[in-house]
């Protein structure tokens, strides 16, 4: 992250009174940030109390787009039990970010990061990366990349274990 972002974060901190993780890379263990704090375009459900997996991809991501039916099969299935889907695309147009999403159609949560500062925050590396986030707000796992129905199955797993805890 460079000094002069670094310096505009911590400007805009101050300005709306809101103190997210701001410098280090998001890891197991570490509260996830505020969302609505980042200037995501699009709708950001609800978090507490939920068991969410923050996903964040690109329509040029040949990895990405393979995880998403994938991720709304585990949508579909969990949903009702307090499971729930945040995908954050880090697209730089979002025409190109519209036309995947018209094509796919997920019926989870999709937000635009257009000024790139929730992946900046979050030092994303490797597209897609997934944040598995416990109904108390804390990361539990992450996850680089995707592997096709090992992670699913892995994952899903994850996801299980967490609503246990929740108690659904």
């Amino acid at each position: 992250m460079n000094t002069l972002y670094k310096i505009k974060a911590a400007f805009a901190v101050v300005a709306i009174g809101f103190v997210p993780v701001l410098f280090g890379e998001w890891k197991e263990g570490d509260v996830l940030p505020e969302l609505s704090g980042f200037g995501l375009q699009g709708d950001l459900p609800e978090l507490e109390g939920k068991v969410t997996y923050v996903d964040f991809w690109a329509s040029w991501c040949a990895p990405c787009k393979a995880a998403f039916p994938e991720i709304e099969r585990l949508y579909q299935k969990h949903g009702e039990k307090g499971f729930q889907v945040v995908a954050v695309s880090v697209d730089s147009s979002e025409k190109m970010m519209r036309r995947f999403l018209d094509r796919v159609k997920p019926s989870f949560a999709t937000v635009w990061d257009e000024e790139q500062q929730l992946v900046e925050t979050a030092e994303v590396g490797v597209m897609p990366t997934s944040f598995l986030v416990d109904g108390e707000g804390k990361i539990r796992s992450v996850h680089e990349g995707w592997g096709g129905k090992e992670t699913a199955v892995e994952l899903e797993a994850e996801i299980l274990e967490l609503l246990k805890e929740a108690g659904r």
